[in-house]
């Protein structure tokens, strides 16, 4: 009989083990892929917005009026502002996947109409066209006017965010991405209860005794916390699979110079789980060890 529940707590254990590393990678990605706020964080460390902007700038036309220095001050001064901007169509992409709520995000463009247009006014007056020698305040102003409409009509007032906008393909893509985070969520449901139920049955196969339930458990634990923790040694595969997308996707090379950083940040939660279950697990060993300690020596009279 005792072979019989050995057999029935092995199986029991082995599956609670695959449960629970599972469990940690989900729990890893729900804490850092599927985090808007992560992204965000990990987006600004990497100096992603900085890239995107250094890119932008090289795109952009001769300006008459704007030298590149007075180009490079309008982008220092906007890019707090485009910083905040990207962080809220993120999230607003998160809360579509995540949350099912409706694609819909308008973002004023005022303050950079209004940045380039106090930059040019800067220059204008700073140094006077040629046909405006001579000219009076007036003038000067009608010029500006017509500069300012040329601005108005480059730089719409908003920027809209919406399915109409983003496209039927990209649409599609985003309706995937949320069908695969459904799984996912899914999945972690599913797998806590799985693991209550293991819990469970490894329980009732020791028929309830204390000390061979908290040994299997424990060494389970244990077997968990060191697969977690010694998982995310593959972070040098990672790095070099995320190395090899960011240089075909044109993106400088001081992103990836951080990439090892950016690893380390995506497994840092599953490193933690892998911890925490190691710990506990040495834990219930030792509470295993003390119902060993507690039974009743040979020749110790009961009274």
């Amino acid at each position: 009989m005792s072979a019989v529940r050995g057999f029935f707590s092995g199986v029991f254990s082995f599956l609670l083990f695959d449960v629970l590393v599972l469990l940690g990678f989900v729990i890893s990605l729900n804490l850092t892929i599927l985090n808007p706020d992560f992204v965000t964080a990990e987006l600004e460390k990497l100096d992603v917005y900085s890239a995107v902007i250094e890119q932008a700038k090289t795109r952009l036309p001769s300006q008459q009026f704007i030298s590149t220095e007075t180009v490079d001050e309008l982008v220092s001064e906007l890019t707090p502002w485009f910083e905040e901007q990207a962080n809220t169509v993120i999230h607003a992409v998160y809360a579509y996947i995540e949350e099912d709520r409706e694609l819909n995000v308008t973002i004023s463009l005022e303050p950079v109409r209004t940045a380039v247009k106090e930059k040019v006014r800067e220059a204008v007056i700073n140094s006077l066209p040629p046909e405006l020698q001579g000219a009076s305040q007036s003038q000067i102003d009608a010029y500006m006017s017509q500069v300012y409409t040329g601005i108005d009509n480059v730089i719409p007032s908003s920027f809209v965010l919406d399915e109409t906008v983003a496209g039927s393909q990209v649409m599609t893509q985003l309706e995937q991405v949320k069908q695969i985070v459904g799984y996912i969520d899914t999945a972690y449901k599913a797998l806590i209860a799985a693991a209550v139920l293991l819990v469970l049955l490894i329980a009732l196969a020791h028929w309830w005794q204390p000390k061979p339930i908290t040994r299997s458990i424990g060494i389970t634990f244990i077997l968990v916390g060191v697969a977690c923790i010694l998982g995310p040694l593959l972070d040098y595969l990672i790095v070099q699979v995320l190395g090899q997308f960011i240089g075909t996707s044109g993106l400088t090379s001081g992103i990836q110079a951080k990439l090892s950083q950016l690893v380390a940040d995506l497994t840092a939660p599953v490193r933690m789980y892998g911890i925490g279950f190691l710990v506990s697990g040495v834990g219930l060993i030792v509470i295993s060890v003390l119902f060993r300690s507690k039974q009743v020596s040979p020749g110790v009279s009961r009274i």
